[in-house]
């Protein structure tokens, strides 16, 4: 008996833990945020997330949707190609439309 009350509990702690995970969002995501920094001209509306931009003397990395990408590469997925990378952006074609998408550099002061 008393391994069965145990069991019955553990069954409704389980229950009620998965229900609370469902319901669960993020305190410190800001009011309006859609998940991504752009979307792609065109009629797929799929998100751009520019992450990052590394700039070194031998090379430009750009972080998009997850993707280390160089200049003239192209961002799966979406078919994009990036054209040039900047310090603060990224310029991307596709279908002959270019675009920037800017790097979101807020800072955090206290």
């Amino acid at each position: 008996m008393f391994k069965l009350s145990h069991f019955c509990l553990l069954l409704v702690v389980l229950v009620n833990g998965a229900q609370a995970q469902e319901a669960v969002t993020d305190p410190t995501k800001p009011l309006g945020y859609s998940g991504g920094a752009g979307t792609v001209a065109g009629g797929a509306q799929e998100t751009i997330q520019l992450t990052s931009i590394l700039i070194a003397e031998d090379r430009k990395v750009a972080i998009i949707n997850g993707q280390s990408l160089r200049e003239n590469q192209t961002l799966k997925g979406i078919g994009a190609i990036v054209k040039k990378i900047d310090a603060d952006a990224v310029t991307l074609q596709q279908n002959g439309k270019v675009w920037r998408v800017a790097l979101n550099n807020t800072a955090i002061r206290k």
